[in-house]
């Protein structure tokens, strides 16, 4: 039996490390420090917290660093520069920098569109990558997404409908952790929702998927609406070898609603043939 971590203690093991390109980064590190290093990368306006209940069911034989990205929980929140190729390369420092160098990433939703753009730049870098709940389609000016994120102004309200909404899982999740992912989305400035959404609108990561040469499997809970069936079949025909595992019964942060089967899951598939 796995013995859950509270959210203080997860807080409480936040440490920083600073790039090259002068930005800090906050991050969180447990397992063993020489062993095999597994980096998960979080979701959009989520932080390191986001992996606080599916970390602690890796082996403590694994090295598993969460970082919080640029302008997310405790790290640098610079005015510009929120591409995907930016916030690759800050995670390529980070992976220099802690000596990482290769290490498997899982990247849940905007986490997953930042392992491809690592696999596909420095493929030296990784040894597997874990493609949760994400996609490599254009976003879109439309929908319900589209039409709140345009909407916010600050101060965001962690209680609002849009943040009750954008926090909620197919399946009941323990709401401390709920409150706590709902006020950290809501610490989010405005214009970095604005920001990180608009750089997509103009980002089609698609025809870069062929040079992804790292063993890749891709993740996705059957009633997530974010990223689609159809989103997933286009990463698995555009990922050459690329395994597509279906959840049924879990929506677009299936990590949170069963962490301990995904965490299991995904240790089996890091683990396979090493």
């Amino acid at each position: 039996m796995v013995e859950a971590i509270s959210q203080e203690h997860f807080s409480a093991l936040k440490r920083s490390a600073v790039l090259p390109n002068g930005l800090r980064l906050a991050y969180v590190e447990m397992g063993d420090p020489h062993g095999v290093p597994i980096l998960l990368l979080h979701g959009f306006t989520d932080s390191a917290r986001s992996w606080s209940l599916t970390a602690p069911h890796f082996s403590p034989g694994f090295r598993v660093i969460a970082p919080d990205l640029r302008g997310h929980g405790d790290s640098d929140q610079p005015e510009g520069c929120y591409t995907i190729p930016e916030m690759a390369n800050d995670v390529r420092f980070l992976i220099e920098v802690l000596d990482l160098a290769p290490t498997h990433a899982v990247g849940h939703s905007l986490g997953g569109r930042l392992a491809q753009a690592i696999a596909e730049r420095w493929p030296h870098l990784v040894r597997k990558i874990v493609l949760v709940s994400t996609s490599a389609a254009l976003r879109e000016r439309r929908g319900w997404l589209w039409e709140n994120i345009r909407m916010l102004r600050d101060p965001i309200d962690p209680e609002s409908p849009f943040i009750r909404e954008w926090c909620s899982c197919a399946v009941p999740v323990d709401e401390n952790f709920l409150a706590h992912a709902r006020r950290e989305s809501a610490a989010v400035p405005s214009r970095f929702w604005h920001s990180i959404y608009y750089e997509q609108l103009a980002y089609d990561p698609s025809p870069l998927l062929q040079d992804i040469s790292a063993p890749t499997f891709i993740l996705r809970g059957e009633e997530n609406a974010i990223a689609t069936g159809e989103h997933q079949a286009m990463m698995k025909d555009g990922i050459a070898g690329a395994e597509f595992i279906s959840l049924p019964g879990h929506g677009h942060n299936l990590h949170w609603e069963d962490p301990e089967k995904v965490a299991g899951l995904v240790q089996i598939l890091l683990e396979r043939g090493r």
